[in-house]
């Protein structure tokens, strides 16, 4: 691999890869006639990957000489805004990544460190990241190695464990259990509290968070972290001196942030009919919850106890999520509908509604897009109704 990286970094070869940005990489395979002596599936493995890096690593995208992995590592890896707020999270003096892959989160969380160690089995993976450390100018100690294997053997205690177990078995398909998570972090659990003050773990969205908090020990912190309201990662952080309740914090990166612990559910929301404006909270929110907690942090009321859409009379500003202006309340009935929409246009977003989008958009002819927003829900009194908006 240390051949390979010299070889990649040749000044040709890098000045080839930046004239070709705006082809597909899998192009570069014809050419391989046209230059007989060069590694091209290589260089097409480099210029995909700092495709992807345009947009979801643009610090790496920026940097020259900077080296990527295989495709699915690049895929598996934290974009750089959920890697920076992760930064957020905690500091001190010394901070290892057990499961190091790529080293973005690495990177970016060791700046809230004075010592870095990342570790990572792959050897490939190792010394690629090894090599973009020192381009980044970092002083991140990177190691081909265990990170599990590695805590057994220092003395030192680390402020911070940060841990990404892979969310896939050996037969490459998706596993739904924190147990099935390769390393199984609940059979390490005394090995990481013996050599961590805090433990930052990372899961999929898909893992369910009560569950989730049944296995881990000592949480202290869950992060719902979203970008652009799409669910990304959830962070359990964990201190075994923590005794009390379990704060969640729900965030839609550059766009919210709003906490709450489970206790603040215990008191239902007060129910209504739309009133003039609805609510619809972040993909965050909904993930960790926080379907009481958010009516009452904002006065508003729930249209049903199971359909988590919010209404007020007065416009609540600055709520995490979007906004819409109540317009109509109609019946799922195709004649009422196109009353109010000339153009058979509009959006449509379904929540505790006996119907799909799909069957209502068959049933209706309503085709996606314009400026109609469309709500198929149920109201207080279980009667199934659409609510014709307009967004805010």
């Amino acid at each position: 691999m240390l051949q390979k990286i010299k070889y990649l970094l040749k000044k040709e070869i890098q000045c080839f890869i930046n004239q070709q940005l705006e082809k597909p990489a899998a192009d570069l395979l014809f050419l391989a006639k046209r230059y007989p002596e060069w590694d091209m599936p290589s260089i097409a493995q480099q210029l995909e990957g700092k495709q992807k890096a345009k947009g979801k690593i643009p610090t790496w995208f920026n940097t020259y000489n900077i080296l990527y992995p295989v495709r699915l590592s690049l895929e598996q890896c934290s974009s750089e805004e959920t890697a920076k707020y992760k930064a957020k999270i905690t500091q001190g003096k010394r901070f290892i990544d057990v499961t190091g892959g790529f080293g973005v989160d690495t990177y970016f969380i060791s700046e809230s460190f004075k010592q870095s160690v990342h570790c990572e089995i792959n050897e490939d993976l190792h010394h690629i990241a090894q090599h973009n450390f020192k381009i980044l100018g970092s002083g991140i100690k990177s190691l081909h190695q265990n990170g599990l294997k590695y805590l057994q053997t220092v003395q030192e205690k680390f402020d911070l464990i940060y841990i990404d177990p892979a969310r896939r078995n050996k037969l490459n398909q998706k596993v739904v259990k924190l147990s099935h998570y390769t390393p199984n972090i609940l059979e390490h659990m005394d090995l990481l509290f013996k050599k961590g003050v805090n433990i930052l773990v990372k899961t999929s969205p898909f893992l369910d968070i009560k569950q989730v908090l049944k296995e881990l020990p000592f949480v202290k912190e869950i992060h719902i972290v979203s970008l652009k309201n799409e669910c990304k990662e959830v962070l359990y952080l964990l201190d075994q001196k923590h005794t009390e309740e379990v704060k969640l914090h729900c965030i839609d990166i550059n766009q919210s942030k709003f906490s709450f612990s489970y206790s603040q559910e215990n008191e239902t929301a007060p129910l209504s009919d739309p009133l003039d404006y609805l609510y619809e909270a972040n993909t965050s929110i909904l993930k960790a919850g926080a379907f009481n907690s958010i009516a009452k942090n904002f006065k508003l009321r729930k249209l049903h106890i199971n359909s988590h859409l919010y209404t007020s009379h007065d416009l609540v500003e600055n709520f995490p999520g979007r906004t819409f202006k109540v317009n109509a309340i109609c019946k799922f009935d195709k004649k009422e509908l196109l009353k109010h929409i000339s153009n058979k246009k509009a959006n449509i977003t379904r929540r505790n509604f006996p119907a799909s989008v799909a069957e209502i958009r068959k049933k209706t002819g309503i085709k996606e897009g314009g400026q109609h927003y469309l709500f198929a829900t149920t109201l207080k009194d279980n009667q199934p109704k659409i609510l014709i908006c307009s967004k805010i």
